[in-house]
């Protein structure tokens, strides 16, 4: 069963949707990775708007599930992970995120890889969480990381794993622009649309001018080889997600 629905034309969109909060798998990196190589290559397409379904743009990884892959299904996974992660951010065409609520962890780095991000105003948070989980980065995603978010804030990010309301992540360059809830899409739309007029080889060009270097970082390693993944491997991270996972399970059985 698809987790991406797509909705065709020019500026096609790609809504993930995968309920309750749009986790990654392996399975949705593949399901991504090759949309992404189609979308690529279909003249008509001239450019792309990324979102989310419900409170979610996407809670990150589906942790849960990832660490009780087998020994072959965690190696699988972190190759789709790399893969789909350096297709969306090496994509020639614009990108335009619409943040339609919480977007955390993995689906914060999402949403960096696209060119423009926006978001809805609301409750929703954006952050990286990872240090909390106690996962160390890839290279995937904190090249992608360090290009949008390059700053005065981007070690706060890293280091503290805080999630921030939408004006307080604009602050901090994980969104661009806050937007009314209500016309989140619409003008995503138009800001992929007024992209979307712009020569496209000249826009593939900027695009690999702005990111060849961390694309060159990405890609110094092949999927699934960088060595940040015998780290998740380890004993100790995977104690440290076991005890995460029992701290979020707790949350969600104390009494109200």
């Amino acid at each position: 069963m698809s987790m991406l629905r797509v909705e065709s034309g020019p500026v096609t969109v790609v809504t993930l949707d995968r309920p309750p909060a749009n986790a990654l798998t392996r399975e949705l990196f593949a399901e991504l990775t090759a949309l992404l190589a189609r979308l690529e290559a279909a003249p008509d397409v001239r450019a792309l708007v990324l979102t989310g379904t419900g409170r979610f743009f996407s809670a990150g990884l589906d942790l849960f599930e990832v660490f009780a892959y087998p020994p072959d299904g965690f190696t699988e996974f972190t190759a789709r992970f790399d893969a789909g992660f350096a297709a969306l951010f090496a994509f020639p065409k614009p990108v335009v995120a619409a943040v339609n609520g919480h977007a955390v962890a993995g689906g914060a780095v999402l949403a960096a890889g696209a060119d423009v991000r926006l978001m809805a105003t609301g409750e929703g948070r954006v952050g990286l969480t990872e240090i909390l989980v106690g996962v160390p980065f890839p290279a995937a995603i904190l090249e992608i990381v360090r290009s949008a978010c390059a700053g005065p804030h981007l070690a706060e990010l890293l280091y503290f794993g805080r999630t921030y309301l939408p004006d307080d992540a604009r602050e901090r360059r994980l969104v661009d622009e806050v937007v009314p809830a209500g016309e989140l899409l619409t003008k995503a739309r138009a800001v992929a649309a007024e992209l979307a007029e712009r020569d496209g080889a000249v826009f593939a060009a900027i695009k690999a001018s702005l990111r060849g270097d961390a694309l060159r970082r990405v890609r110094a390693h092949a999927p699934g080889k960088d060595p940040v993944w015998d780290v998740w491997r380890s004993e100790h991270t995977r104690a440290a997600v076991e005890a995460y996972r029992q701290r979020t399970l707790a949350k969600k059985t104390r009494p109200a």
